[in-house]
């Protein structure tokens, strides 16, 4: 069975785009939604999610999660219905579900569509139905949870129209650090010797990350170049079909690598759940995992420490310190308590799709232990 495991409904009720951005505008068109019309969404969320809402002008109203387990405060979002918003849009972070029956219950009861929200969350399911089956819309970042080049998707569970794409081309230029990173692994990079890879690292350097939000002491976040700016990945087309490259990338995933990485994902998780349960400092977020979640990291609290912890671990692993936030976001940090907590506190542990189908990844992760509980002694 071919990757059309996943979209061979495509042209139907699957629409494959370049970004999850890209579906995320395409919803919002099938919906209707015109300039100055308000959209609930949550407060914890990239800034980078935005934009579809810049782009069309739409007023983003913000609403609460619970902070240890993502989930939507549901007496938040039913307070702020009275502002009259045209759609709700819900996250499941990171794999985890959020509480669907409570959310179906309030849309039925408003009258207004979900967006649903699965860019960290392409493998996980809830009650036995796949995350993508319980918004009107449901959008997918496959190049978030794929090696893909690019790629996302818009999946429509109603009657709402989504016009054609135009023809893709091989790749976009804009993503040619993607395409660089396929051609360095189809010709061993990865698997080269750490000195010959630290001497090639020098002629292609990683553009830094984003800063954690309270790494600077002063105001509590740092400056970002590209906060609350629109980029040019999505700028160049807001409708932007995925590439004929990455289509054929995504055509080579089969059931079984499906299978393969959301049970090398769980294994994983339990054990580093496992492992740090009792470290000083360190709260696991979600320690146990429910039948049908397969996330995309481990999400840790850290009591002290954390923007040193960070900056020292991502030299050698692949963590991160999510998300970058709007300004709108950041001026209101009172109304918000989770995305301060989170904003201080939060380490993400990824479980990458390739490395955790791979047996030295065991090895990986014991040596990420080690240094992780050596940083908070």
């Amino acid at each position: 069975m071919t990757g059309k495991f996943y979209f061979e409904g495509e042209g139907k009720d699957r629409f494959l785009f370049s970004l999850g951005r890209n579906a995320m505008y395409a919803a919002f068109l099938a919906a209707g939604l015109k300039p100055g019309d308000k959209v609930l969404t949550p407060a914890f969320d990239c800034d980078g999610t935005l934009q579809p809402f810049r782009a069309l002008g739409l007023e983003p109203v913000f609403y609460r999660s619970d902070p240890r387990t993502f989930r939507a405060d549901i007496s938040d979002i039913a307070g702020k219905l009275s502002a009259g918003p045209k759609m709700v849009h819900v996250i499941n972070h990171f794999g985890f579900p959020q509480p669907w029956d409570e959310l179906l219950a309030l849309r039925k009861k408003a009258g207004i569509p979900i967006m649903e929200d699965n860019a960290y969350s392409l493998f996980s399911s809830y009650k036995s139905k796949p995350f993508g089956s319980f918004g009107d819309f449901a959008i997918f970042s496959l190049k978030k949870n794929l090696l893909l080049t690019d790629g996302g998707m818009l999946k429509v569970n109603g009657r709402y129209t989504i016009e054609p794409l135009k023809k893709a081309p091989l790749f976009y230029l804009c993503d040619y650090a993607n395409v660089l990173t396929m051609i360095k692994r189809m010709l061993g990079y990865y698997k080269a010797p750490e000195v010959l890879r630290a001497v090639m690292r020098r002629s292609n350097p990683a553009i830094e990350c984003p800063p954690p939000l309270y790494s600077k002491k002063e105001d509590g976040f740092p400056e970002w170049p590209m906060r609350d700016e629109m980029s040019a990945e999505f700028s160049m087309d807001h409708l932007r079909p995925i590439s004929r490259l990455a289509r054929w990338q995504l055509g080579r995933y089969t059931a079984a690598h499906v299978t393969s990485i959301a049970e090398g994902k769980r294994r994983y998780y339990m054990l580093l759940s496992e492992r740090l349960a009792g470290v000083k400092g360190v709260e696991v977020l979600w320690p146990q995992l429910d039948e049908g979640t397969v996330p995309f990291s481990l999400n840790i609290l850290l009591g002290r420490q954390r923007d040193r912890v960070f900056g020292k671990m991502r030299k050698n692993y692949e963590v991160m310190s999510w998300p970058t936030l709007p300004m709108a976001v950041i001026d209101r940090l009172g109304e918000f308590p989770e995305v301060e907590l989170l904003g201080r506190g939060l380490l993400q542990i990824i479980l990458a799709p390739d490395k955790v189908t791979e047996p030295r990844f065991e090895g990986y992760i014991e040596k990420l232990i080690k240094e992780l509980t050596g940083c908070l002694e």
